[in-house]
């Protein structure tokens, strides 16, 4: 799935070929050779089974091996869950992993139960998102569902999102990641993809791939600018995607980053994205911290002092 990107992904498979755990590790190249691993939302493992500790150190030790085999320094794991993720974390601190402040997953969310897709979901909405969807309506937006990789779909979306990521200062993915994603979750009926029209053009969209019962508000963009098509094209978006995930038996969206208000633990730079998606309800999830299993300490030593003093020279 990735571009550009080297992966790997370890299983932990019982004597009956069951797989009774996971981790998928992005590669990334550094100085001198050596290399950081990360685990994305992972490692998973059957947390609160009978054999999850054996499962854990054996996981914990195929990430090591793996590091080592890439010249690797640290291995970076993001464990995810609601109720037992701190559980999950805990468990790993006490095999001696580092929690890190710092974090390259949204580290607090939203999980909106999609309900009946329709007046149900709605009363859980604030009054400004009940009032944009409506007001969408009746100026016009149209918008449309792509479940399939179209190419003149996904165009238009990437061009949304580069003109996004110039006003918020944020990277954008290749094309042809987005193009390729598209194609390998379509594939298994996993790939959503919202646009909005008004007056001839597509001023806002939405991805949001469905994993199982859940979907991911992935990446969105919108065009800036007068006119009733650019302030509310986000509205009509979002309320689409809900109602048509609703509708295909998907349980809940993921906001995926929601900054909460007060919340100072996390950047203020996600308060304007926070402002629109805290307008259609949801869980409060805050996710554990990251931590890292250092595999050579002295490298670790060193990447550590290199990312002070960068940080320390980009302040002044």
């Amino acid at each position: 799935m990735s571009v550009g990107e080297r992966w790997a992904r370890l299983l932990l498979v019982d004597p009956d070929e069951r797989v009774r755990g996971l981790a998928q590790v992005q590669i990334r190249r550094t100085l001198l050779g050596r290399s950081v691993l990360y685990a994305p939302h992972g490692p998973l493992w059957e947390r609160g089974s009978d054999g999850q500790a054996a499962q854990l150190d054996a996981l914990l030790a195929g990430l090591a091996d793996l590091a080592r085999a890439e010249h690797g320094i640290v291995v970076k794991l993001d464990p995810r869950g609601e109720g037992d993720g701190a559980a999950a974390a805990a468990e790993l601190r006490r095999r001696g992993l580092r929690p890190v402040m710092d974090y390259l997953q949204a580290p607090t969310t939203r999980v909106v139960e999609l309900l009946d897709g329709g007046e149900q979901l709605m009363a859980g909405w604030k009054k400004e998102a009940r009032n944009a969807v409506r007001r969408a309506e009746r100026e016009g937006i149209a918008t449309a569902v792509h479940r399939t990789p179209d190419e003149g779909a996904l165009a238009g979306f990437h061009g949304l999102l580069r003109q996004t990521a110039g006003r918020g200062h944020f990277r954008v993915r290749p094309a042809a990641f987005l193009q390729r994603l598209a194609a390998e979750l379509s594939a298994s009926g996993d790939w959503w993809l919202v646009l909005a029209e008004w007056q001839g053009e597509i001023v806002a969209g939405a991805v949001a791939p469905q994993v199982g019962d859940r979907a991911y508000y992935l990446y969105a963009g919108s065009l800036r600018g007068e006119g009733a098509g650019r302030r509310w094209a986000g509205y009509a978006v979002m309320g689409r995607l809900m109602r048509e995930l609703a509708a295909a038996g998907v349980r809940t969206l993921d906001l995926w980053g929601v900054r909460e208000p007060g919340d100072l633990t996390v950047e203020a730079s996600w308060a304007g994205h926070s402002m629109f998606k805290l307008r259609f309800g949801g869980e409060p999830l805050r996710q554990p911290h990251m931590l890292d299993l250092v595999v050579d300490p002295t490298w670790d030593r060193l990447r550590r002092a290199r990312e002070r003093a960068l940080g320390a020279f980009s302040r002044r």
